[in-house]
């Protein structure tokens, strides 16, 4: 971290000492902090918006219009209580903490969606964690709170849409701390302020008055701690990393599965809990929870499942591929030729032509130049061979630096086509950095007519010995160089 962050957080830290303790000084004092405490996001933000250093233009533009609204609350209740004793109430303050609270929570998920795209599943995980956080947070200490201080349905239903939403959203703010190494300080600062709010709603609803309608001094302490923690995750120089998702960790692990089950478990055992001990059973919470829940599940296993399709189409390829060259490889070749046979034995195929290549100066190559030379004139080969073919030929590495193609035909003119095709694209040197290399080939063939039955080694062994021929030919007869 450079000089200049040191100094803004050095000053953050100074201003939120000075804030909490003007909160201790009285009502009017503490709302006032709290205002103070607003208005340094809303210049961070609009700085960083001009200057075009934001790395989420949209989410930062939203959370600007929501910490105005929140400015515009806090003001209104710092007047309040100064004129009237007690916080504001109606239509402006129910709105502007309305507002204020949604455009912050929107313009956050643009920050999360790049990791949401790389980290589905980890995201999703975290989600339900914060809710099940939730529902513990609501049913066992607001919610009894609430009842207890004879709110309304409809505060009731504020207040734990917001303790759902935040802490979701705070769960979320976790897996980006977890996952991004390189934006982990400013992650952390966000985590900070969202665990703070939650902790001055729990203080606000807990040390509530019914009488003045005002609360203990330290819950508005709280509220400035998100503020300003907000703020040193803004001015913190590996912020625009978060618009940079790194790989996720590694998946599921059995623990993780319990602790995902233990969190899907919660709303069910708060109303079983409730039961038991003779309370009615929160059927706000209950509903909410499932109907937030129930998606969010069905999505992670459609996730899983996607994940496990992949992996087995994967393993598939490794299984049938060679990994230097891209090709089939000899698994993958034999049972090719396996339905081939079969085709042209049922007479649904003309026939088959089979071309065994054997590189001719390949060793020579190894000795001189050393394996990673060989390997990139086997890759040469292979590309070559493959572009030349007929794209409904099978061309596989059969191992080494021989090679197998497989095309259905009238033999008597494809086999002919075929051989020249092939020796064609290999007359051409290869080259290999500096140096010029061989790719010429001895070339076997073996043919299958329509209606003849043949099996897989028997061509195979008739396409070997012709290109044994082939290469003893060629090195009683050597071809100009």
């Amino acid at each position: 971290m450079d000089r200049r962050t040191t100094t803004l957080h050095a000053s953050l830290l100074l201003l939120l000492t000075a804030l909490v303790a003007v909160c201790t000084l009285g009502p009017v004092w503490r709302y006032g902090a709290v205002a103070a405490a607003n208005a340094v996001p809303l210049v961070v933000l609009a700085t960083q918006l001009g200057r075009r250093t934001a790395p989420h233009r949209v989410g930062w533009a939203l959370m600007l219009v929501g910490t105005a609204g929140l400015l515009v609350h806090n003001t209104h209740n710092a007047v309040s209580v100064a004129g009237t004793g007690g916080p504001a109430h109606g239509p402006l303050a129910t709105a502007s903490m309305a507002v204020g609270y949604s455009l912050l929570l929107a313009g956050a998920v643009p920050a999360t969606l790049p990791y949401a795209r790389q980290d589905g599943g980890g995201m999703i995980d975290a989600v339900v964690i914060g809710l099940a956080a939730a529902s513990l947070l609501w049913g066992v200490v607001l919610q009894p709170a609430h009842v207890r201080l004879g709110s309304s349905t409809a505060t009731k239903v504020d207040e734990m849409v917001l303790a759902l939403l935040v802490t979701a959203l705070t769960g979320m703010v976790v897996r980006v701390a977890v996952v991004a190494d390189e934006a982990r300080a400013p992650a952390l600062f966000l985590v900070a302020a969202m665990v703070a709010t939650n902790a001055a709603d729990i203080g606000f609803t807990l040390t509530l008055d019914p009488a003045t309608g005002l609360s203990a001094w330290w819950p508005s302490a709280l509220c400035v701690v998100p503020l300003l923690a907000f703020v040193a995750a803004l001015v913190h120089p590996t912020v625009p990393a978060l618009a940079r998702p790194e790989p996720p960790p590694r998946g599921l692990t059995r623990p993780y599965l319990a602790f995902l089950g233990a969190a899907l478990a919660v709303n069910p055992a708060l109303a079983g809990l409730g039961q038991l001990l003779g309370r009615p059973v929160d059927l706000l919470l209950f509903a909410t929870g499932s109907l937030l829940m129930v998606p969010l599940v069905v999505a992670r296993i459609g996730l899983l499942a996607r994940h496990q399709a992949h992996s087995e189409r994967l393993l598939r390829e490794l299984a049938t591929r060679d990994e230097l060259t891209g090709l089939p490889n000899r698994r993958a070749l034999t049972s090719h030729l396996t339905s081939v046979l079969d085709a042209v034995a049922a007479g649904r195929a003309p026939g088959m032509v089979l071309l065994y290549l054997d590189l001719d100066d390949f060793k020579a190559v190894n000795d001189s130049h050393g394996h990673l030379a060989g390997d990139r004139l086997l890759q040469s080969v292979a590309a070559r061979v493959r572009a030349g073919v007929p794209g409904s030929a099978l061309v596989a590495r059969f191992g080494g630096d021989e090679f197998v193609v497989v095309l259905t035909g009238e033999p008597a003119r494809t086999a002919p086509a075929l051989v020249a095709t092939v020796g064609r694209v290999l007359d051409d040197p290869i080259p290999l950095g500096d140096v010029l290399a061989s790719g010429r080939a001895s070339i076997g063939v073996a043919s299958v007519e329509a209606g003849a039955r043949r099996d897989v080694d028997g061509v195979l062994g008739e396409a070997d010995a012709s290109m044994y021929a082939a290469k003893r030919t060629r090195r009683a007869d050597p071809a100009p160089c």
